[in-house]
């Protein structure tokens, strides 16, 4: 197969990942073009196109932190999923928003490998591949994560509840 067969295989989840860690549709954008490019210069030493998927993500990955270092970013803005893209099973915009606004507060190790494994599907040995660190470490992130995204989603839904309460009236 070619790039452009592989990457149309592979497209959406390429967008929904890279607005992910960019944190915006139009930062994910730029995110996602800067990496195809870097993608396409490599694609011929890629050996294996089985693993274009996980070869893609990482491509994208490394092209995050390099903008992040370039632009001098100290945190990155969390879940935002992909709103022209939507996955079958999304949730309410609602809820989205709440879960885009807890994912800030996870560590980005831990927001990574939420992202890839939850999002986008991917098993536990292909993200601790993609991050480079064992299977336990992952499993490890995965549960701090999500504890750590849970937490943080409460505290939101308690808070949009109580600012969208109806105020008391007298008289």
């Amino acid at each position: 197969m070619n790039f452009e067969q592989l990457l149309k295989a592979n497209y959406n989840d390429a967008v929904r990942f890279s607005r992910s860690l960019a944190g915006s549709k139009a930062n994910g954008d730029d995110l996602l073009q800067e990496a195809l490019i870097r993608a396409w210069k490599g694609f011929p030493r890629l050996k294996d196109a089985a693993s274009f998927k996980s070869w893609l993500l990482k491509i994208i990955s490394n092209t995050h932190r390099s903008m992040c270092r370039r632009w001098w970013i100290k945190h990155i803005v969390g879940l935002d999923a992909a709103l022209d893209i939507p996955h079958p099973t999304a949730l309410p915009y609602e809820e989205k928003e709440l879960v885009r606004l807890a994912m800030r507060g996870v560590p980005r190790a831990q927001r990574e490998a939420l992202i890839l494994f939850e999002v986008l599907g991917m098993k536990v040995a292909e993200v601790a591949a993609h991050q480079k660190v064992s299977q336990s470490a992952v499993k490890s992130r995965l549960a701090r994560g999500r504890a750590k995204l849970k937490t943080r989603y409460e505290t939101l839904s308690k808070m949009e509840t109580c600012h969208n309460a109806e105020p008391i009236r007298t008289g």
